[in-house]
């Protein structure tokens, strides 16, 4: 006898949410600085750290190498993507312009819980940056941008900040060291949280502009030597010419 009531083609969930949270969990670790730029990995060295099999791990880094965050070579070795001083250059304008437009419109929604939810987040930040914990530092960097972006309820902007996000977040391990860095960081940062408080957007955004623009300066002199190696060292007559 036929089915009255045949169920319709369903997808197999475990399958599909494994993928997913293997994605997220690696796109947030790009973006957050866990990985360095040109670091070397294993499909399966990643399985084991996520708890997963390998198939998960090669679907999401196929999505994330389309978004640039990883590239494997011709031999198909897997590593981080390194971005040239023209990249960071991008990156650096998209992101001054994109979120310090999130941080201005984050300022006028701000809440009392809000306030308290943010502030926590900075202590998190100071005690990483007093410590000099790199891992901390980075993690509660990522967070405290994220949850104020979020608070701006613009998520087409957020999801295209997060695009650079992945391109940029690994080459903060370059500078997260340098103790000056981080203090100056932070002074950026103590005005981001005084702009909120005070529901002041042009000095939010003002504040987030300045953190941008100092993180990728430092970024651009640790970027620029290698670079200017590999050109001195290349004989003239084969340098390429793709800046003409």
């Amino acid at each position: 006898m036929k089915n009255k009531n045949p169920l319709p083609p369903l997808p197999s969930v475990a399958r599909d949410s494994m993928a997913d949270q293997v994605y997220r969990h690696l796109r947030d670790g790009v973006m957050a600085g866990r990985f360095a730029p040109g670091q070397r990995l294993t499909i399966r060295g990643l399985a084991e750290a996520l708890g997963s099999s390998p198939m998960p791990v090669r679907e999401a880094l196929r999505r994330l190498q389309a978004e640039g965050a990883f590239e494997f070579s011709d031999t198909a070795r897997l590593s981080v993507v390194h971005l040239s001083t023209a990249q960071l250059r991008d990156v650096r304008d998209a992101r001054v312009a994109l979120e310090g437009l999130l941080a201005e419109r984050a300022a006028v929604r701000m809440t009392g819980v809000d306030d308290s939810e943010i502030a926590q987040l900075y202590d998190r930040l100071q005690a990483a940056a007093d410590a000099v914990d790199v891992p901390a530092y980075l993690s509660a960097n990522f967070a405290f941008h994220r949850r104020i972006y979020e608070i701006a309820k613009a998520p087409i902007i957020l999801g295209a900040v997060e695009n650079f996000w992945v391109l940029i977040g690994p080459c903060f391990v370059l500078v997260a060291p340098d103790a000056a860095h981080l203090r100056r960081s932070m002074d950026a940062h103590r005005r981001i949280l005084d702009a909120l408080t005070h529901r002041d957007g042009p000095a939010a955004r003002a504040a987030v502009t300045d953190d941008i623009m100092q993180a990728a300066n430092c970024l651009s002199r640790v970027i620029d030597k290698p670079e200017k190696k590999r050109s001195a060292a290349t004989p003239k007559g084969r340098r390429g010419s793709a800046s003409g």
